[in-house]
């Protein structure tokens, strides 16, 4: 009898044995997206792994890996999450002469491994001088970069005393700049290298092609949407700082970007900061174009979304601007869900310190008919100090933020059905190398 109840227990123990096992086994933890983010105090990249369960961060082995260059600004991920390519600005010299050059400027390529540890592919260089925005287009075919100024003669750009049609830029330093411009590459899908564009509707003086595709003054960002790249240009002290938005026709066989306007189309902005659309699934679909202005409204900043025509031209919605929550200031980039249900804006705020960092992400809700944007409710939400950088993982359940000031990642869970934005669980921020001044995230992990 005493041997038969032992086999019961031993028996039940087994069992439970069992089931604990099976559902450890059974757990939803794995690692669902690299996370990068890049900094200029090291010239570093970090690499994170991304929990599935948690939306927790851990460092990729190896990371932090370096940049490839000097003064790495922004990352984003091709198509696939292959390849990542890093825009290094470069350190900026000025030679007797007063001509500006960038050292240590490229785009530089690194391919994405199983663990999310990156190998150096290669570098490239842009045509313009100071880079200061890479994008690629919605099928990772193509890859472009915004240049402050146009490659006129030479290495670099000098500025000029008085205006002439090479130099029609007037900066607050009484000096003429070039205008600025695109740099397009064509993406080989199997290695993830880059080649130029060259464009075929514009010559030089020479009568050669350019190899470059030229703006307006002091383009700030740009954005693929609706088959146009669209640029922000902030203008130029000779016409009063009229900003205005450049629209360029993207081929999408060839890459090859046209214009279809006589001039830019006027935004009746002063200080625009950012444009963008929808990302991910939703990007093809989306119809929206955002502006942010960060001057208005008091320097809380206002949304301005529009529609784009066939032509490029860009549609003000019906109910025209929104203006940022009262609460929050400076505001510096935005982000669209990859459903195009949610709009959010990251507010640096006022302070550079971390002691009180009063940094916030605003929040709407976006009407799938006609674009009306309404505030998610419980937003704004809190912030790390001096955030830059916003975006939704590949999975769709987390919202990650990059703060320059404290050196951190924050994680939130995105609520499908409000937008409304909690932190994660266990533990919400993640150091980072040095101040980080961009993110990216690939959902490719095999």
């Amino acid at each position: 009898m005493k041997f038969k109840k032992i086999g019961q227990i031993s028996l039940a123990a087994v069992v439970s044995l069992v089931l604990m096992f099976g559902a450890t086994s059974c757990t939803n933890n794995f690692t669902v997206a690299y996370v990068f983010t890049v900094g200029t105090q090291y010239n570093q990249i970090g690499s994170f792994n991304e929990s599935n369960e948690t939306g927790a961060l851990t460092p990729s082995k190896g990371s932090p890996f370096g940049s490839g260059g000097t003064n790495p600004i922004r990352v984003i991920v091709q198509s696939g999450g292959r390849y990542i390519y890093v825009l290094n600005e470069g350190a900026q010299q000025v030679d007797a002469s007063g001509n500006i050059t960038y050292t240590g400027a490229n785009i530089s390529l690194f391919s994405v491994g199983g663990t999310g540890n990156l190998a150096f592919q290669a570098s490239y260089t842009s045509q313009g001088t100071n880079s200061i925005r890479i994008l690629p287009d919605t099928t990772g075919r193509f890859l472009f970069v915004l240049d402050s100024y146009a490659p006129i003669t030479g290495s670099g750009v000098t500025p000029q005393s008085s205006y002439s049609a090479s130099y029609p830029c007037l900066r607050s330093d009484g000096k003429y700049y070039p205008t600025g411009d695109v740099t397009a590459f064509n993406v080989d899908p199997n290695t993830g290298r880059l080649a130029i564009i060259t464009n075929q509707q514009q010559q030089n003086a020479n009568g050669t092609q350019l190899t470059y595709f030229p703006l307006g003054c002091a383009p700030i960002d740009f954005t693929v949407a609706s088959g146009f790249v669209f640029t922000a240009d902030a203008g130029s002290t000779s016409n009063n700082d009229v900003q205005t938005v450049f629209p360029y026709a993207l081929n999408s066989s060839s890459g090859q970007l046209t214009l279809t306007q006589n001039s830019p189309l006027v935004m009746g902005t002063q200080g625009m900061s950012a444009i963008s659309t929808a990302q991910g699934s939703a990007l093809n679909g989306s119809k929206y174009i955002y502006v942010l202005d960060a001057a208005a409204n008091s320097g809380s900043g206002e949304i301005l979304p529009f529609t784009a025509s066939t032509n490029g031209s860009l549609q003000a919605l019906t109910n025209g601007a929104v203006a940022n929550d009262a609460t929050a200031s400076n505001p510096v980039s935005l982000v669209v869900d990859s459903k195009a249900k949610y709009l959010f804006v990251v507010n640096a705020g006022p302070t550079t310190g971390i002691i009180n960092p009063i940094s916030q992400i605003t929040g709407w809700t976006i009407d799938p008919t006609n674009g009306t944007l309404q505030h998610i409710a419980g937003e704004p939400f809190g912030s790390g100090s001096g955030v830059n950088c916003i975006f939704e993982d590949s999975s769709n359940q987390y919202i990650y933020t990059t703060s320059f000031n404290d050196s951190q990642i924050t994680g939130r869970i995105l609520d499908p059905n409000s937008g409304s934005l909690t932190l994660l669980r266990k533990g919400s921020t993640f150091n980072t190398v040095g101040n980080p001044t961009w993110c990216a995230v690939s959902g490719r992990t095999t």
